[in-house]
């Protein structure tokens, strides 16, 4: 919601400023997803906001549940057609996590995901970003219980430094007690490596998380498999996490895609090992391994035992490393699937 330019419209109309509040709370606490819902308006006044201004900025054109129930897809229409799309994960048992977008297709084009293969259409204002948070808990609240969102993933279409300033905004929102109100620390920014990006976000957020797509320790490979890193190789992502890590005193968590064949051998394992601690002492990472989801082209995920192995090798040279669940790959909503389809 664009509560800014309420704020203007109920001002020019003489509607007392204690209406903002009212809609504030109702749809930043409560969740309402229509005027309709905010009874505490007088019917008059909302029939003209309805007219006006939207309490949404995204717009619910279809739902998708995987089988298992771990992982709702969410497409979602901007105002000039373009489509995004949200995934609400079940990572843990009584909470959330949304997976939001922060553009519509990606620039960074990592040739195994498909919102990079879409290349980019633009940036998503800040309310885009928020609303889709608070279309989700709307979804939610709608289908009855007490569940609801603990966490976000800033992780699904786009490079969100790309976006900065439209990020740190959505993340502002999404932490302020007056608004959303989630701790920083349940806020998580995923980046391909934009180093200027990583050294704003140490500044700004040093509460939040940070993760790396890294996805290879080598500069050859990595520039194949994200493109980024021809703009700001790993001597140069190494000085940032660096900085980052001495300012913050914070973890890093290091994003993997297990590609069969291409970074999941026994030397790639042992690159990736001394890379990092390059960077820092290991108790400063933790390795997220995401075997490969099809996204269709020549890329394989390797077997379970390949990916165990893989994780092993990490494991005995003291690194934190977990192996990713696939959620969601039966809608096309794991990682690397989203194409606003």
């Amino acid at each position: 919601m664009d509560l800014k330019k309420l704020s203007v419209f109920l001002k020019e109309n003489g509607i007392p400023a204690f209406r903002l509040n009212q809609v504030r709370d109702a749809v930043y606490k409560r969740f309402a997803g229509s005027w309709d819902e905010i009874t505490a308006l007088p019917a008059g006044l909302r029939e003209r906001l309805r007219h006006g201004i939207f309490v949404h900025s995204v717009e619910l054109l279809e739902t998708q549940v995987s089988k298992k129930r771990d992982a709702i897809k969410f497409c979602f229409g901007l105002k000039d057609g373009l489509r995004i799309e949200t995934v609400l994960l079940k990572l843990l048992a009584d909470k959330w996590s949304l997976c939001v977008s922060t553009q519509a297709g990606c620039p960074v084009r990592c040739p195994f995901c498909a919102t990079g293969r879409k290349g980019l259409k633009r940036n998503l204002s800040p309310d885009e970003i928020t609303d889709q948070f608070l279309a989700a808990a709307h979804y939610l609240k709608a289908k009855g219980g007490e569940q609801k969102i603990g966490s976000v993933i800033f992780m699904g279409m786009g490079e969100p430094f790309l976006n900065y300033d439209s990020v740190a905004e959505a993340v502002r929102t999404m932490a302020d007690p007056e608004l959303i109100g989630l701790g920083q620390r349940h806020i998580s920014v995923s980046t391909a490596g934009h180093v200027p990006g990583i050294r704003r976000f140490a500044r700004d957020f040093p509460q939040c998380n940070l993760a790396v797509s890294l996805h290879a320790a080598e500069d050859a490979l990595r520039g194949d498999l994200v493109p980024l890193n021809r703009t700001y190789p790993l001597s140069q992502l190494s000085k940032a996490l660096k900085d980052y890590i001495f300012s913050t005193k914070r973890r890093v968590f290091v994003e993997y895609v297990l590609l069969e064949g291409v970074n999941n051998s026994r030397s790639q394992a042992a690159r990736l090992n001394a890379w990092l601690r390059t960077v820092a002492a290991p108790k400063y990472f933790v390795v997220n391994i995401i075997p490969y989801n099809r996204t269709g082209g020549p890329y394989k995920a390797p077997t379970r035992e390949r990916v165990q192995l893989f994780a092993g090798l990490l494991e005995a040279a003291g690194l934190e490393v977990t192996v990713r669940k696939s959620l969601g790959e039966d809608i096309a909503g794991a990682c690397g699937q989203l194409a606003g389809k």
